[in-house]
């Protein structure tokens, strides 16, 4: 399963890769992005709005780290994805009531960039209307994706088969060395 705000948490996979640069800084990467998640209509962003976007997906990477960990958020990190959402000519916002989130639509009069509010927008989709226990950091220390596990014993570990390959490959080369 794919999810807009997903996909734009992992593109700071430069990050363990540092030979590459920033896809948000990269123009054509921007544009691909956006069509793939039919954002085509909108500009390309300029400096500020990379800055902006950079500032949210490093939001979402802590939030998303901290709800696979504690499996809940704050309501501090909730307000902010609310001040995220209110950002347009409609916002939504995210709502807990016990152990349930969901989302209310709510109007208002200004207006904010599209890309930011699809994103954001996604995300709380995802927390709201999918099992947030799904919701799962790649066990590949060099890795860390964020994906949603659909196995069906809700046990996936990695991202996929080119990081669980390598993870146990390296278990093997272990064990193989601490038996000579």
């Amino acid at each position: 399963m794919e999810f807009l705000c997903m996909d734009f948490i992992n593109s700071q996979w430069y990050k363990t890769h540092k030979i590459f640069k920033d896809p948000l800084k990269d123009k054509n990467w921007l544009k691909d992005f956006c069509a793939k998640w039919n954002l085509a209509d909108t500009h390309i962003p300029d400096k500020a709005m990379i800055n902006k976007l950079l500032e949210l997906r490093d939001f979402l990477s802590y939030v998303t780290n901290k709800l696979c960990t504690k499996k809940t958020l704050d309501l501090k990190d909730i307000n902010k994805i609310n001040d995220y959402l209110k950002a347009s000519l409609f916002y939504k916002i995210l709502e807990k009531s016990e152990d349930r989130f969901c989302i209310k639509t709510v109007p208002v009069k200004s207006c904010s960039d599209f890309i930011i509010f699809e994103i954001i927008s996604s995300f709380a989709q995802m927390i709201s209307k999918y099992d947030i226990d799904r919701i799962k950091l790649c066990e590949n220390p060099e890795c860390r994706w964020v994906f949603y596990d659909e196995s069906k014993s809700h046990t996936r570990k990695w991202c996929d088969n080119t990081c669980a390959t390598l993870i146990k490959v390296r278990r093997f080369r272990e064990n193989r060395k601490q038996k000579k």
